[in-house]
């Protein structure tokens, strides 16, 4: 396991599961940033919503107990933060928040050993999604705006990444790779989604 060089910030954010397992550790929320699905609906998955929420929640699981976690896109900031504060409340002093992006999988290692025929306990590495960063951005810089600001450089610069194109986000995600092979009413939906709070496991809890 890499060192938990963020441990020390308030906030803090990697990419991925592998990412999760890095700096979830003594935090008391963790944001999973996920904004499109993997498909658009067709005849053979007219269920593609709900795969994409079950994706959120299966990734969820595999995050080290203890802190809750949310989903994050680019509509939901604000209800993020305002959950951040509210922790903050209840326990009487800081919450500490994990920004998790969970990037596009390809596969990799595992797909090479599962064509072999043989086993692999190396774990998906996410490539970068644009979409996903920039709501891991938006996420930080919600939290930014209420006062908790002791980022580490990785939550600051996705966070910079965000504001400095926060008026071209929709374009961005629209011609990113990740929207590539869905339909055009597929990512409208997933810009246009709304701003209440997901909870896909609670806090203490293992789904």
């Amino acid at each position: 396991m890499a060192a938990r060089t963020q441990e020390k910030y308030q906030v803090r954010f990697a990419w991925g599961n592998a990412g999760a397992d890095r700096i979830a550790h003594g935090t008391h929320l963790v944001v999973w940033a996920d904004v499109l699905p993997d498909r658009a609906p067709s005849a053979a998955h007219p269920g593609r919503g709900d795969d994409h929420a079950a994706r959120a929640r299966a990734a969820a699981a595999l995050v080290p107990d203890g802190p809750e976690v949310v989903l994050g896109h680019l509509g939901n900031a604000a209800a993020i933060a305002e959950r951040v504060t509210s922790l903050q409340a209840e326990r009487g002093d800081r919450c500490v928040v994990a920004v998790v992006a969970a990037g596009r999988t390809t596969g990799g290692a595992a797909t090479v050993a599962d064509a072999a025929g043989e086993p692999s306990d190396t774990a998906e590495v996410p490539e970068p999604a644009v979409e996903d960063l920039l709501a891991a951005g938006a996420v930080v810089d919600a939290l930014v705006t209420v006062g908790i600001d002791h980022t580490s450089p990785e939550a600051a610069a996705a966070c910079a990444a965000y504001t400095g194109l926060r008026r071209a986000v929709q374009h961005l995600v629209s011609a990113a790779e990740g929207a590539a092979d869905l339909d055009r009413e597929t990512v409208h939906t997933a810009l246009a989604a709304g701003p209440e709070l997901v909870v896909l496991r609670e806090s203490g809890v293992r789904a």
